[in-house]
């Protein structure tokens, strides 16, 4: 029997696929390191990092979940920018989305795995090895997306459950031996700290906001994304904390001596030499199950920026038989294994914080406008109780976090986005100039 024709994306992920999403991309190789760093930043009091990141990021799922429900279509916050403030916005947050934070993270996330498993066969460390393994990866990962989300969600399911119920299993038995020393602290330190703690911590939260990019694969996306993403939230920071707690408890002020593998120590000092390998092994599964993910749910804010007409249209071809967009998919897999083969990422990382928190505060934005509007394209939607004083104070937060960016950091990311508004208004002159429909 032939397969049905389609020109629609394919509805085939619930709720549990939203949460996975937000835990496999948010747990990632950050927690493997950062524990260490924020210890060396705050001591003992290092958990208030964790608290103060944790509330913007929960104040931040509850805006994002309401604004999931109210425009429960493809393209996450890109597509929430886009109709709340026009095209010029889309059109900036979409590249910046795709390009400025997707693109690179995935290129960096693919060396980190070379990286990971060079640690224990050196051959990973050459250059031909490591170009050969970049091309496997990309062209496992695009099969896979090409196929259908359903495909890619069950093995993005199967690494993310691993990564977590092992996790969960090494802080249990960690939390067992805790020194209660090690986690207490008097007074509290500088706000500065703090400050410098969270802008380092912060990128390890970053990104499951990218689990609401596919609403228009979600079987029931007025629910299934808000909900699933305000969970996913909730579980990532209940599980941040504990982690940390644990590592503290125990490691104390080795913390300070293993800044480079703090979980890895933990595991050792449970299960002598084994628990590296064990944490090696896990590490590599963490990073694999973020950057499927990423691959994954990319190409849908791509589709999406072509669907509203800022991209060229190609790029938002859906296969008439697998219901999914492999231009879109194709192009962002060369794309991402370009920017992993030369290294070229490596210059462009200092947008990735800056240009997500641009993100942030774009959709923070839309969702204060929303709702001042009263716009909603869903009746009965989700509305956060007290929304308009959670979504002024996610604002100030992020713009405290934004300018604890450095100097370099503020001007790349500046200058991309004045780039991209000139390429658009170019853009726009030559459609005027011939006749193209523009979008507005």
């Amino acid at each position: 029997m032939a397969e049905k024709q389609t020109t629609e994306l394919k509805r085939e992920v619930g709720m549990g696929g939203v949460i996975t999403n937000v835990l496999s991309i948010s747990i990632g190789s950050g927690i493997f390191l950062l524990p260490a760093l924020v210890y060396g930043i705050l001591g003992h009091a290092s958990i208030l990092a964790y608290i103060f990141c944790g509330f913007i990021f929960m104040c931040l799922g509850l805006c994002f979940g309401e604004l999931g429900n109210r425009v429960p279509d493809t393209g996450g916050l890109y597509v929430y920018i886009n109709r709340a403030f026009g095209p010029m916005a889309g059109f900036i947050a979409n590249i910046l989305y795709w390009l400025g934070v997707g693109v690179l993270a995935c290129g960096a996330l693919m060396n980190a795995l070379a990286d990971i498993a060079g640690s224990y066969f050196p051959i990973f460390k050459e250059t031909g090895m490591r170009v050969a393994f970049f091309a496997a990866i990309s062209a496992f990962s695009c099969f896979l997306n090409f196929k259908g989300i359903k495909d890619s969600m069950v093995f993005i399911k199967i690494l993310t459950w691993t990564k977590v119920l092992s996790l969960m299993a090494l802080v249990s038995i960690a939390l067992t031996q805790i020194d209660f020393a090690n986690i207490s602290w008097e007074g509290f330190p500088e706000f500065g700290q703090v400050g410098e703690a969270s802008i380092l911590l912060i990128f390890a939260f970053l990104g499951g906001e990218l689990a609401l990019a596919n609403g228009g694969e979600m079987k029931d996306p007025t629910r299934t994304g808000p909900m699933g993403f305000i969970i996913g939230i909730v579980m990532v920071i209940l599980g941040f904390c504990t982690i940390h707690l644990a590592a503290q408890g125990v490691l104390g002020d080795l913390m300070l001596t293993n800044q480079e593998a703090p979980l890895a120590e933990l595991a050792k000092v449970i299960f002598g030499e084994t628990g590296f390998l064990l944490v090696l092994i896990l590490s590599f599964i963490a990073v694999w199950s973020t950057l499927s993910s990423i691959i994954t749910l990319l190409p849908r804010i791509l589709y999406a920026g072509a669907k509203d007409g800022l991209l060229h249209p190609v790029l938002s071809k859906v296969h008439p038989s697998h219901g999914t967009p492999y231009v879109a998919i194709l192009f962002l897999g060369v794309l991402e294994f370009a920017f992993a083969a030369s290294g070229s990422f490596r210059y462009l990382l200092v947008l990735v914080t800056g240009a997500s928190l641009v993100i942030y505060f774009g959709a923070v934005l839309a969702y204060l406008k929303f709702r001042w509007k009263n716009k909603s394209d869903v009746p009965n939607y989700f509305r956060v109780p007290f929304g308009n004083t959670i979504g002024i104070i996610t604002l100030i937060a992020l713009a405290w976090v934004f300018f604890q960016l450095s100097n370099n950091e503020l001007l790349a990311i500046g200058l991309f986005i004045v780039l991209l508004a000139v390429i658009y208004i170019l853009r726009t002159q030559i459609k005027k100039r011939s006749n193209e429909p523009i979008i507005n």
